[in-house]
């Protein structure tokens, strides 16, 4: 069993797979899973989108932090920082694994 808030996981969720659909070619698949491992859930979330540059994935998840190149992408910057401090308060960890052009996957 996983003691979660209910309302705000779903707000993460929602963060993920809203930055999955606005980062990722239209008509490609985003794969959601969820797996139940020794103690712990880890929820997943992968695109084919544009993919992450290694110097930018540590920034991520700091306040207003955006890529570079991609500001004509809307958006403010905060929605991974707060999807990061809800998870940190659940006592959770989050985190992603990307390559240039070939997709994200972000994981909790």
């Amino acid at each position: 069993m996983v003691n979660a808030d209910r309302d705000k996981i779903g707000s993460v969720v929602s963060n993920l797979l809203s930055n999955a659909v606005k980062y990722s070619p239209s008509g490609t698949d985003i794969d959601v899973r969820c797996e139940i491992l020794d103690d712990y859930a880890l929820v997943s979330i992968t695109d084919d989108g544009i993919g992450i540059d290694k110097e930018d994935v540590d920034k991520l998840f700091n306040r207003y932090y955006r890529v570079g190149k991609h500001h004509t992408i809307s958006g403010f910057g905060i929605g991974l920082y707060l999807s990061s401090e809800i998870i940190e308060r659940h006592n959770g960890k989050i985190g992603v694994e990307s390559e240039i052009g070939k997709g994200s996957t972000f994981y909790f």
